[in-house]
C-alpha cells in the first residue's frame, strides 16, 4: 500500500489544519501508512500542549501507527517542547523525511 508523508503547516485548530487532519484521519482508516509532518504553527500538534480535539485525533492516527514528525527549530520558536509522541528532527533530518521513498507527498497549508 501506498506510503503517504502530509506536510502541514497551519495550527491545529484551524479550518486548514483541521482538513488536513480529517484526510490524514481518512488515510488510516483505509490502512495507508501515513506519516505528519509538522512545520511553523502545525508543531503545537506534535507538542506538549496540544489543542484538545487536535491530541485527540493524533492520538486516533497513532493508534492506527502513523507517524508525527515536528520541526525543532519550529518548537524552540514558539516555547514548545515535543510530546513523547512525536519525533523531532531538525533541518537535516526534515529534508532527509521531505525526499525520502514515500509514495505521495500531500502539502497542506
Amino acid at each position: 500500500m501506498a506510503s503517504i508523508l502530509i506536510v502541514l503547516t497551519s495550527s491545529p485548530v484551524t479550518p486548514a489544519g483541521q482538513q488536513a487532519l480529517a484526510l490524514a484521519e481518512s488515510l488510516t482508516e483505509e490502512g495507508r501508512p501515513l506519516t505528519v509532518c509538522c512545520l511553523q504553527d502545525a508543531v503545537l500538534l506534535g507538542s506538549d500542549r496540544p489543542p484538545l480535539g487536535a491530541r485527540d485525533t493524533l492520538d486516533r492516527l497513532l493508534a492506527r501507527n502513523a507517524r508525527c514528525v515536528v520541526l525543532g527549530e519550529d518548537l524552540a520558536l514558539r516555547g514548545l517542547r515535543r510530546a513523547p509522541r512525536a519525533s523531532v528532527v531538525d533541518y537535516a533530518g526534515l529534508v532527509a523525511l521531505l525526499t525520502a521513498d514515500h509514495d505521495r507527498v500531500i502539502g497542506a497549508l
